[in-house]
């Protein structure tokens, strides 16, 4: 008698994590749940909390100070998946739905980031070691915050405004708008990490641009609220409020009814403020989300329009060959709508590659809008060289926002120098010593400046899947540079200094397969970029913004972050005192 042989159950690493799908409200009836899920791919052992390598929950009692029990981890067996345990998935202020909705959506939004075609590669945080800690309910203050010196996000609560609910508190851990703004804090904050320093309101602002504009990736990216939108909207992404207005029920609660933290469909311009504060980053950040916004939007209405043509022409031939009527008006009408979700789907996937690539692209120190739109143009132009409608309306759209004076200077500029054909490209990666010798002997062409000491930053090896404007896919591989060093800027008050230091810059982006500079972008004045106007009035708006904190009170001469040396005012962490502020 034979033995049978024994069946092989398929062993999964997935685990199905869950997130609040939109700011907290009154469930649809008939509803068990108000949360997204999304697969995760373990790759490492997940324990109670949530805890993972590279993010951890520590949620405190709120009367306290304790810690809390983390909600408990039911791993992977055999083909069934891993969860976190919830016990009411409508009981949106118990301690394990707030502790297992924030873990995720900080998880979701580092994939976003990370994926095949956007960086291509794995975060690193711009503090010692692996783990970002995430504290869902750090205290009662109308506030949230990234904070780098406790390598820590930290989620406040307020009252709820709303007379019907006494004692009750609005949670910022359960606005998914909150958590992926400030989760892409910390996320920028580790691809370019002197924006923590900077002193320039444009650097600050573009902070606050991209934490806003890793929300509406989230919010699109949320199955569950996309198709609500596309079903109140009619498809209309300018009716969009959920995904273009950040943080509406925590606006609510600060300013009062119909108040969103900030709307990214708006007309923001540098040439016409009006009401915009242009010493006040997330004021000034909405002249760059509104340019990237309406980007998005071109980019949806145009996929959209040619998805529509398609379709409507294939039902129209279809019923043709039937002998049937062509569809009317109102059936033409869903036809549109029926492409609306996969079109946006599309729009955005494009929109992420362009915006969020050119971060590895910036150079270092502080930087301009119209730098940040250099790194979009140069970047794109490496991955879609064929495809140069995106960069036209970043150009634009630039221009008609007064982010810069001649759209032309977005262009790349040819870096004037070639290579050596047998570089060691994967040496020069790996090793500190051949990067600084690297650096040293092209000191000229990356305009470091003579007798001044430099730091070369740690190389990027990426890898980057990109698609053709004709679907084609290809891979990019490229080694990114970056070198930066001190510099000053005129600056005096009274007699206490004479400048204030800032930190300057070169990135340099080599096709790994070439040897080819295809881009290098710098902040040296010597650079022709920096000869647009857009420069000294960027340097004219750190003098203002500088003399308001001052006189506000918000700079403390003296203070751990506020030092005077020789003469020099040296500032740290500017934006991270604006936000423990409230700023």
């Amino acid at each position: 008698m034979t033995k049978k042989k024994k069946k092989t159950v398929p062993v999964t690493n997935i685990v199905k994590l869950k997130y609040m799908d939109a700011e907290p409200g009154p469930a649809p009836k008939g509803a068990k749940t108000r949360m997204q899920g999304w697969e995760y791919a373990a790759t490492e052992p997940l324990l109670d909390g949530p805890v993972s390598r590279r993010v951890a929950v520590i949620d405190l009692d709120p009367d306290t100070g304790a810690v809390m029990p983390g909600a408990r981890f039911v791993p992977p067996k055999g083909r069934t998946q891993g969860l976190y345990k919830i016990k009411d998935e409508l009981d949106f202020e118990a301690a394990d739905f707030m502790q297992v909705s924030v873990f995720t959506a900080v998880m979701k939004m580092m994939s976003i980031f990370e994926a095949q075609d956007v960086l291509g590669r794995k975060l690193s945080w711009a503090f010692d070691g692996e783990q970002l800690l995430v504290v869902p309910r750090a205290g009662k203050m109308p506030n949230a915050f990234y904070h780098r010196d406790s390598r820590s996000l930290q989620f406040f609560f307020v009252d709820d405004p709303n007379p019907k609910k006494p004692g009750k508190f609005v949670y910022t851990c359960l606005s998914p708008d909150v958590v992926a703004h400030e989760t892409t804090h910390a996320i920028l904050d580790g691809i370019a990490p002197d924006l923590y320093n900077a002193t320039s309101p444009q650097s600050l602002a573009m902070h606050e641009a991209i934490a806003d504009l890793g929300a509406v990736m989230l919010a699109v990216r949320t199955d569950r609220l996309l198709r609500q939108v596309m079903i109140d909207t009619g498809g209309d992404l300018r009716k969009a409020e959920a995904f273009n207005e950040i943080a509406r029920q925590f606006g609510e609660a600060l300013y009062g009814e119909g108040r969103s933290l900030r709307d990214l469909n708006n007309k923001a311009s540098m040439l016409k403020p009006g009401d915009l504060d242009l010493n006040e980053p997330h004021d000034l950040s909405t002249v760059l989300t509104g340019a990237l916004y309406a980007m998005l939007v071109a980019e949806y209405e145009q996929i959209r329009q040619e998805d529509f043509q398609d379709k409507f022409a294939k039902e129209k031939q279809k019923r043709k060959q039937a002998s049937l009527p062509a569809p009317t008006k109102e059936e033409k009408v869903k036809i549109r709508f029926s492409v609306s979700g996969f079109a946006l789907f599309k729009a955005t996937e494009k929109f992420k590659r362009v915006a969020f690539r050119a971060l590895d692209y910036l150079p270092p120190g502080e930087i301009s809008f119209a730098d940040y739109g250099r790194a979009m143009v140069a970047a794109d132009t490496y991955s879609n060289p064929q495809d140069s409608e995106p960069r036209d309306f970043i150009k634009a759209e630039f221009l008609r926002r007064g982010m810069v004076d001649d759209a032309g200077t977005l262009d790349p500029i040819d870096p004037g120098f070639d290579l050596p054909a047998d570089l060691d490209l994967e040496q020069l990666a790996r090793s500190d010593w051949a990067a600084y010798q690297f650096a040293e002997k092209w000191r000229e062409k990356l305009l470091i400046p003579v007798n001044i000491p430099f730091e070369v930053r740690p190389r990027l090896d990426v890898s980057r899947k990109t698609w053709r404007k004709n679907g084609e896919p290809a891979v990019m591989r490229a080694l990114l540079f970056k070198v930066a060093w001190q510099s000053t800027q005129e600056f005096q008050i009274g007699d206490f200094f004479q400048e204030v230091a800032v930190t300057r810059g070169t990135a340099l982006a080599v096709d790994w397969e070439t040897r080819k500079v295809h881009a290098l972008l710098s902040t040296s004045p010597d650079h022709p970029s920096q000869r647009d106007a857009s420069t000294s009035r960027n340097d004219a708006m750190r003098k203002a913004f500088l003399a308001t904190n001052i006189a506000e009170g918000v700079l403390e001469f003296g203070s751990p972050n506020v030092q005077i040396q020789n003469g020099t005012l040296r500032i740290r962490a500017m934006g991270q005192m604006l936000h423990m502020m409230g700023h």
